[in-house]
């Protein structure tokens, strides 16, 4: 693909990424009134945004194969109508289980565009310009949920609690029949190592997939040390983002509208964390390889105890004490995810290309579990002790093993990357001689 028409398709994913992911948050700034119409508990709610994320992982895993033997064009273009068909279906719910069923139809969407997306990136740019593709996408998803919020929180109380699904829902229907039309569908390893040249030249790259290779994904060292971070590392973004709102509002002494905005800082501090992580990552990665989990690995040490400031700040007093929140939270969001895009990069560059699909979908299912737990956990905690305070504190802290096992990648990931290389040369030679 041209590096003009390579930009454009990168400039339509992004904003699908967007639209997609401002479907996992516009629910939250409205949670109060949500219980409130159904009858419901803040278990109820966790209960809802857990399927949301963990039946839409479950269904990455058969998107990602799909995504490693098919077409990944039109594999997007279902994906993004799965999720925003139901999420604009969402307004029009009249009960709590109707509500339950379009939040867990959008969340296959969801799932199903993660691994479609990242094995498209991988085979469209090449290994040392794939840390800054991924801090733009992971940017993207999380600049999607600010999105939902901002656009839940400030017109929920004028116009009601179900208009913000059709807001976020209708723009990414247009945009993915552009990418469509716009896109090419990118030659399986063309961007690699030692076989990017011959598939330039007309040679078949001779990688296959079956189901049972997803066994040999758990064989590479650092797959398995992403995975683990996966879980315990979204447990508090799955908590702590969706509850925030409802958490300084109760306990801040905020309205609805200054604890969206305080929200907002947090939304910043993570979009510039991600944007920079990923950045500086690379930057890390072109030096040394294992520094990259070792700079990944600390920042989320670090971010624990940011957040935990951040959480147990007193009750906002004055424009003074408002702000000081704001630039805590800012700062608490920005420390501990710089290492998203770094997660992403790793897994590109020690897996295969007809690998890819499969591997994100399964690093999907990880993080998902984690933070459909995490929704879950501190909706079920808040209920049962009474403090939604604890519920969000005891979250934060399992940034803390995350970190840990982070840094255990620094052994493994500069031996997978070479074992990679070893690979890509092997598979050349192989290429060359069917030709």
């Amino acid at each position: 693909m041209k590096k003009s028409r390579a930009r454009i398709v990168l400039f339509l994913m992004l904003f699908m990424m967007v639209f997609l992911n401002a479907d996992q948050m516009v629910m939250s700034p409205n949670i109060g009134e949500i219980e409130a119409e159904f009858a419901i508990t803040k278990a109820d709610i966790g209960l809802i945004q857990g399927s949301f994320t963990i039946v839409g992982a479950l269904v990455s895993l058969a998107w990602g194969f799909l995504a490693d033997k098919y077409n990944r064009k039109l594999l997007l273009l279902l994906s993004v109508l799965v999720g925003e068909i139901p999420c604009f279906l969402s307004a029009f719910v009249q009960s709590f289980p109707q509500l339950f069923i379009t939040r867990a139809l959008t969340g296959i969407g969801v799932g199903a565009l993660f691994p479609v997306v990242f094995s498209f990136a991988g085979d469209t740019f090449k290994e040392s310009h794939r840390p800054k593709v991924n801090a733009f996408l992971s940017t993207a998803i999380s600049l999607g949920a600010i999105v939902g919020m901002v656009i839940a929180g400030f017109t929920g109380s004028t116009l009601g609690w179900r208009i913000p699904f059709i807001i976020v829902s209708l723009p990414n229907i247009f945009l993915a029949l552009a990418f469509y039309f716009l896109a090419e569908e990118p030659r399986r390893g063309a961007a690699e190592v030692a076989v990017g040249d011959l598939v330039d030249k007309g040679y078949s790259y001779t990688g296959r997939v079956k189901l049972s290779d997803y066994l040999n994904l758990f064989r590479v060292r650092t797959n398995l040390v992403l995975f683990i971070q996966g879980i315990l590392g979204t447990i508090p973004w799955g908590a702590i983002p969706y509850y925030l709102v409802n958490y300084f509002e109760t306990y801040k002494n905020l309205s609805k509208e200054s604890a969206t905005l305080i929200f907002i800082f947090f939304g910043v501090g993570n979009v510039l964390g991600i944007f920079l992580g990923g950045l500086l990552g690379g930057l890390l990665y072109k030096r040394k390889p294992s520094y990259m989990p070792l700079f990944s690995g600390g920042m989320t040490i670090a971010g624990t105890f940011v957040a935990l400031g951040a959480l147990n700040f007193p009750p906002v007093e004055g424009t003074g004490g408002f702000f000081t929140l704001g630039i805590l939270g800012m700062v608490a969001a920005a420390t501990a995810s710089m290492t998203g895009p770094n997660m992403k990069t790793m897994l590109m560059n020690v897996n295969e290309p007809e690998s890819r699909g499969r591997i994100f979908s399964v690093f999907n299912l990880t993080d998902s579990l984690g933070t459909g737990f995490g929704q879950f956990f501190a909706g079920t905690l808040a209920t049962a002790v009474g403090s939604l305070g604890v519920a969000m504190n005891a979250s934060a802290l399992f940034w803390l093993p995350c970190g840990l096992v982070l840094l255990v990648a620094a052994l493994t990931f500069p031996r997978d990357i070479a074992r990679l290389h070893t690979r890509m040369q092997e598979v050349a030679k192989t290429m060359e001689s069917c030709k």
